[in-house]
């Protein structure tokens, strides 16, 4: 009896000593966006209105990314729920922004892009989810 406990012990051991080196030999997600604060949404908001890219009414709708690997670049998009007002006035696609100074500017937009996309580091693409 005691060497079949001994046994199933040691398998159990075996099999998390596994499950711990393959969680390890497995990449993290790429993705390590963040949402933008109230300041940076208010001043993405003003600027792709200002920008004629957006209604206000759009702008509203819009989710505000901004990229951990340099928080100088932001995207705008559309949720995947929207409110019945944002259905009337959605469409689809992706704003890519870049803050200077002290303000966001428009670098593209599109529902695809080709990567890499120009005037974008590749690491901010694929945190902001734009490219692989």
């Amino acid at each position: 009896m005691r060497l079949m406990l001994r046994f199933r012990l040691c398998a159990r051991i075996r099999v998390c000593a596994l499950v711990a080196l393959l969680s390890l030999a497995i990449p993290a997600a790429a993705s390590a966006h963040r949402p933008a604060t109230k300041a940076q949404r208010a001043a993405l908001l003003a600027a792709v209105v200002h920008q004629g890219k957006l209604s206000s009414t759009q702008a509203a709708c819009q989710k505000f990314l901004i990229s951990t690997v340099n928080s100088s670049y932001a995207t705008l998009s559309w949720p995947a729920k929207l409110s019945k007002a944002c259905l009337r006035v959605a469409a689809n696609g992706v704003i890519i922004e870049h803050h200077r100074g002290s303000h966001w500017l428009f670098l593209a937009e599109g529902s695809s892009f080709r990567c890499p996309v120009k005037a974008l580091p590749a690491k901010v693409a694929r945190d902001l989810g734009v490219c692989r």
